[in-house]
């Protein structure tokens, strides 16, 4: 009888670490994967002078814009290009001297093509990475009198380009046109649109870390390749847009330098930082 008791005892613990171990690995058969979501590009441009010189044409440049453009590679064209190129032919800018061409990148996601993962989003990265850098990489100049008040500093900066910020648009925004080979748009004089939200601005120093005020968590790496790699965690933005069923999202890559300039260059010449930079928003899903 007592044997009995004993085996009946083994019998009932064994069966409750089984139901222990067992019901600890729920779920455990689930594996996730990683899916990078369909895009499409688009590189706008805005052209502006000197600060009080409205209606006077800048000079031109030796390649213009458009001519720039579809001299480019059919294939470059879908990594979209932020920053700025700034000509002045001369040691002393009048109105008609001095040109500054600001580009931005816009770029939207097609969550359409991705609906079926609504519920089994585990996490989101946005990684926007340099992919090409421009002729005046690790450039500073100055627009106005040096040290002197209102002056501005033009950054080429790095390891990071001519981009500014990442900022996103919201449900309502209106987003510019892209599309799946690269648009790019001459918006002539006229302002930028604008985005709904910075995200974060690129920092002083593009230091391996966090990128400090960012407003959705933000890594710094470099590429390897001389540039820098910039890792967004959207999860929180992915999974709304899919339970609110949108069709996209889209984000915009601004000019570091933008707007009319306060005052000549302390340096002439002609200086180009635009760069060329990648987005890929990578889905990690069930």
């Amino acid at each position: 009888m007592i044997g009995a008791t004993r085996y009946a005892v083994r019998a009932t613990v064994c069966a409750v670490l089984t139901t222990i171990m067992f019901s600890g690995c729920d779920g455990c058969d689930k594996k996730t994967t990683t899916t990078s979501v369909g895009k499409s590009v688009a590189t706008l441009q805005v052209t502006t002078s000197l600060a009080g010189c409205a209606g006077t044409p800048p000079p031109p440049l030796a390649t213009e814009p458009q001519d720039w453009w579809n001299a480019m590679p059919a294939a470059n064209h879908l990594y979209p290009f932020a920053g700025w190129e700034v000509f002045q032919p001369g040691p002393t800018a009048g109105c008609s001297t001095l040109r500054l061409d600001a580009y931005r990148a816009v770029v939207t996601f097609n969550l359409g093509s991705v609906s079926n993962l609504k519920g089994l989003v585990q996490k989101a990265d946005l990684v926007v990475q340099t992919r090409a850098m421009p002729p005046a990489t690790g450039t500073t100049l100055t627009s106005g009198p040096l040290g002197a008040a209102g002056s501005i500093n033009l950054l080429c900066r790095s390891l990071e380009g001519g981009a500014g910020a990442l900022v996103r648009f919201g449900p309502a925004a209106a987003v510019p046109t892209t599309t799946p080979t690269g648009d790019f748009q001459m918006i002539g004089t006229a302002t930028f649109p604008a985005g709904t939200n910075t995200v974060y601005s690129f920092p002083t120093s593009a230091a391996a870390g966090s990128v400090a005020g960012a407003t959705d968590p933000t890594t710094v790496s470099p590429s390897g390749t001389g540039g820098s790699v910039f890792t967004t965690d959207v999860t929180g933005a992915v999974t709304a847009a899919l339970n609110a069923n949108a069709q996209g999202l889209s984000w915009m890559l601004t000019s570091n330098t933008e707007g009319a300039l306060p005052g000549a260059l302390t340096t002439p010449g002609d200086f180009d930082c635009r760069t060329s930079y990648n987005f890929d928003l990578q889905i990690t899903h069930f």
